[in-house]
């Protein structure tokens, strides 16, 4: 099946088919294909076409099929009809497959052809108003007939069929959302014509718009079911042998704690924090007013990004090693961006004199935890070889990364850089996927990159198309953009995305790089301006006792036995994030003595998320320190202790919208 330009195996679950999507059915068996009128979505939500339905968000597949089922099943018998079997299937949809849009939904075309991809973003950026196929053509700078060709290549349809549907999207939500007369309504969406709309409407839609209007008046409240066609004799047989089934549990979750089933072992992370020079590095490590902890970061690396030139002329040998040493006792590793041979000179004889100055590394007696990582942008890679080679003879422990966007820009094939990267065998590799030249460079050169995958989505082909191990790749700038429900970082963090983040990060491994400190940015950072923890902190500390485990892992909790402890991660699905009145139930199955200990910490806006503590105008102000240490204070999430008082007594947990808890049981 292909759904905007997208063509993918079924495999017999369900298809979501959005209004304005373009879809082609290439070969399957006992279809049931299922038409409900755009009205009842909008009488469910008058903002229905500000939304769109993901089908991999979908839980409930088979509950929706079994409704059908036995609403067939009724009709072939002649039974009673359930009258809300359409009122339950739309419930669902909003309920776990609904994602908001920042404007009015428009269709997504799958394709990695550039030039064609810039003519769908010029022809969505006009649909209200009129152009024509030279038009397009003339934008991309290509013949019309090649982009004619295009059309019909990608889409199946021509320039003229694809460009009508758009408008079409646009007056029915005019139709349904106004009262602007039917020859209004074609001038706004950029029809020549009030008589070439209705002919366009009807040709499409098989009614006038006037008669679409005329429907709207006598529809009923409670959507019927009508059957278009006889049911096969082979589809009622397996119809029969289906038993009817309830909705997913999406409200209970019942867990066997001692059915644990590890489906697979976390990767080893690292955790990068940016800092662009020394001095900021400096402010943060000397400076009193901050009392950053970052223990419970994977590894945690220090990333300075800017080695000018004659930083070297400016630093106190004695302060620079006294911050280093500061580091590596705190388990933190150094990592210097190196971009010219210049800066490696000037790094070579800065460790040279660390080491020579600190005895206890130059033995082996502490552990050196410096990293460089070279900038292929701007070093060539035959001076990036020689400097690796130099240092390393000097000490083995020191780690190297190499920055790959320049590789990308230099080589003709991404294959090129995938076979250079596999010569230099470096500990970490550093893409900026969000960067819009990076991932334009990926679409142009290499066929299964496209613009309308998430970052996420890239970076993993990206990995996978190397046959490099996933905990060698850093993402080197981690945004809001990154998380695919957010609309492109227009939309609000929920905690839902963060877990989903960390479990990424724990499935795959390599390195995230993180501001310290937020500012006007997408950026993720860890602290806010004040140097107060931010969830994703919380989300750290909740996590650390899955890391480099076994764990077992579904779409609403995680669980790993460490030290002979249960861990136990609980969160609300990625789906549930619209649902604000949503509640979930875990009944924890055990048996577990009396007097196991239950300690459960819980993370949501009353405990844990310092930006509903402060003022929400977001403008600038001091705030006196004694003041964020009491605000600091309830910027953690709430402990809680249970005795187990009944020997096998099952648990109860109850987890609401937008919130993450942490159970750790301690069995007698």
């Amino acid at each position: 099946m292909t759904i905007n330009s997208s063509t993918f195996d079924l495999d017999n679950h369900i298809a979501i088919i959005n209004h304005g999507d373009i879809f082609n059915i290439e070969q399957g068996q006992n279809i049931v294909e299922l038409r409900i009128p755009l009205v009842y979505f909008y009488m469910k939500d008058t903002q229905f076409f500000y939304h769109y339905f993901d089908r991999h968000l979908l839980q409930s597949n088979l509950y929706i099929k079994s409704l059908l089922f036995n609403r067939i099943h009724q009709h072939v018998s002649d039974e009673i009809d359930d009258d809300d079997t359409i009122s339950k299937i739309i419930q669902t949809l909003f309920k776990e497959a609904v994602v908001k849009h920042p404007s009015l939904y428009t269709p997504r075309m799958s394709v990695n052809h550039p030039s064609f991809t810039k003519a769908l973003t010029f022809i969505n950026q006009h649909v209200l108003s009129y152009i024509t196929l030279s038009d397009v053509a003339q934008h991309c700078n290509i013949s019309e007939s090649y982009c004619s060709n295009l059309f019909g290549r990608y889409l199946h349809m021509n320039f003229k069929e694809y460009y009508t549907t758009l408008k079409l999207c646009s007056a029915l939500h005019l139709l349904l959302t106004t009262r602007y007369s039917i020859s209004a309504i074609a001038t706004e969406i950029g029809f020549t014509s009030h008589t070439n709309f209705t002919n366009q409407f009807k040709k499409f839609l098989n009614f006038s718009p006037k008669q679409f209007r005329i429907r709207l008046q006598n529809i009923v409240d409670k959507p019927q079911l009508h059957f278009t066609q006889a049911i096969p004799d082979h589809l009622l047989s397996y119809i029969n042998q289906n038993t009817r089934l309830e909705q997913l549990a999406i409200e209970t979750t019942n867990i066997h704690i001692d059915h644990f089933k590890p489906q697979q072992q976390t990767q080893t992370a690292t955790a990068f924090i940016r800092f662009n020079t020394f001095n900021e590095l400096f402010h943060y490590l000397f400076n009193e007013y901050y009392n950053i902890d970052l223990s419970y970061l994977p590894h945690p690396t220090v990333l300075i990004n800017d080695l000018s030139n004659d930083w070297m002329q400016h630093l106190n040998q004695n302060l620079l090693n006294l911050s280093i040493e500061k580091l590596f006792d705190k388990n933190i590793s150094l990592a210097l961006t190196i971009k010219s041979k210049q800066q490696f000179d000037s790094v070579y004889q800065m460790i040279l004199n660390f080491l020579n100055d600190t005895q206890d590394y130059k033995k082996h007696l502490k552990q050196v935890k410096f990293m460089l990582i070279f900038d292929s942008a701007s070093m060539t890679p035959h001076d990036i070889h020689l400097a690796h080679l130099k240092l390393k003879n000097k000490h083995k422990n020191i780690k190297y990364g190499l920055i790959i966007d320049g590789l990308l820009r230099h080589f003709k094939t991404v294959q090129e850089t995938y076979d250079l990267m596999h010569r230099m065998n470096f500990h970490f590799y550093f893409i900026d996927i969000e960067n819009t030249n990076i991932k334009n460079l990926l679409v142009d050169k290499t066929k299964g990159f496209t613009h309308t995958a998430t970052h996420f989505e890239n970076y993993l082909r990206f990995i996978q198309e190397s046959q490099i191990p996933s905990y060698k790749f850093v993402y080197s700038h981690l945004s809001k953009r990154c998380f695919k429900y957010t609309n492109n970082g227009s939309l609000p963090l929920q905690l839902s995305d963060l877990v989903c983040h960390l479990t990424q990060l724990m499935k795959y491994g390599g390195g995230i790089c993180y501001r310290l400190f937020e500012d006007d940015s997408l950026d993720i950072a860890l602290f806010n301006k004040y140097g107060s923890l931010k969830p994703i902190m919380h989300l750290y500390q909740f996590v650390a006792a899955f890391m480099n485990e076994p764990i077992e892992i579904t779409n609403n909790y995680m669980l790993s036995r460490k030290d002979g402890d249960y861990h136990f991660l609980i969160f609300n699905k990625i789906n549930d994030r619209y649902l604000s009145d949503n509640k979930q139930i875990f009944k924890l199955n055990n048996r577990l003595n009396t007097q196991t200990q239950f300690i459960m910490q819980t993370l949501n806006h009353e405990h844990g998320m310092i930006a509903n503590l402060l003022p929400q105008d977001n403008n600038p102000r001091y705030i006196e320190k004694h003041i964020l240490k009491h605000l600091d204070r309830s910027n953690y999430p709430k402990t809680e202790l249970y005795i187990q008082q009944i020997q096998h007594e099952t648990r109860e947990i109850t987890l609401k919208h937008d919130e993450v808890k942490y159970l750790c049981i301690k069995p007698t």
